[in-house]
């Protein structure tokens, strides 16, 4: 037989708890003395050990008392059923609810890189877009591209993930926002211009029709909302211009940055 203090000692379980479990008429000392000490054989150790491995499961001291009170094998049988059943569901819908909040996360963090703040409506922007059936894009897509222009799109960096890319494009970004009133030709436009069209080819395989239509398609209209964060009228309409300037060198052989210093001496 065991005292409290020594089952306490043997399975590290408080005896405060130990206390809580009798009250509770989960754990019944074996025999109570005159004096009022509790006193445990076997019995209850091999009991307290099944009630701590339930716990370990993620039961609860109700369910686990409502477990172990049942008689009957095919009784005990269904209730393990049903209860373990319960706590599946329950994990699985944490982890979709854990899932879900790491891509808010993910897309706050690569909004901040971005613009450097977050407002309250960037968050209840990135809720909305989390909460879109995939259905709704997928119809979007269906319509307007073909299979292989699809696949590549679903490909792109998605800011709620830990793509690196996603960063990557985040930077970038936040570069084009802090020199939007550079001129075009500019060292630093050039370079900014540089970075957009070779990942452009690279994210968009080569596929400079599909680059086109994309970017046409996300450009905002006049009074319009932005299609896709970061990309505002004003931020697309720079880099269209630095783009042009970058092409418009290449193609007359012009070093990046030379056209706009010769304009300057």
């Amino acid at each position: 037989m065991f005292t409290i203090g020594q089952l306490s000692k043997r399975t590290h379980i408080s005896i405060r708890t130990l206390r809580y479990y009798d009250e509770l008429g989960l754990l019944k000392p074996a025999k109570v003395a005159e004096s009022g000490y509790r006193y445990y054989s076997n019995e209850e150790l091999r009991l307290l050990q099944h009630i701590t491995a339930l716990k370990e499961l993620g039961f609860t001291l109700a369910s686990i008392k409502e477990l172990l009170l049942t008689t009957g094998k095919g009784a005990q049988e269904s209730r393990w059923k049903s209860f373990l059943d319960f706590e599946l569901a329950a994990i699985a819908e944490e982890r979709t609810r854990l899932d879900e909040m790491e891509k808010l996360l993910q897309t706050a963090r690569h909004a901040l890189e971005m613009k450097g703040e977050i407002e309250a409506e960037d968050i209840f922007l990135f809720i909305r877009a989390l909460q879109t059936p995939p259905n709704v894009r997928e119809s979007f897509f269906a319509r307007h591209f073909t299979e292989r222009e699809i696949r590549i799109l679903k490909n792109l960096p998605d800011l709620s993930s830990e793509d690196p890319r996603a960063m990557k494009w985040a930077k970038l970004i936040r570069a084009a926002m802090e020199h939007l009133h550079e001129p075009p030709s500019s060292d630093v436009s050039q370079d900014l211009a540089r970075q957009f069209v070779e990942i452009s080819m690279d994210w968009f395989e080569q596929d400079e029709q599909l680059i086109e239509k994309y970017w046409t398609m996300i450009r905002p209209e006049a009074n319009e909302e932005t299609k896709v964060y970061g990309l505002d009228a004003d931020v697309m309409g720079y880099i269209d211009r630095i783009v042009d300037a970058y092409l418009q060198q290449d193609q007359e052989g012009t070093p990046h940055g030379e056209a706009d210093r010769t304009a300057h001496s």
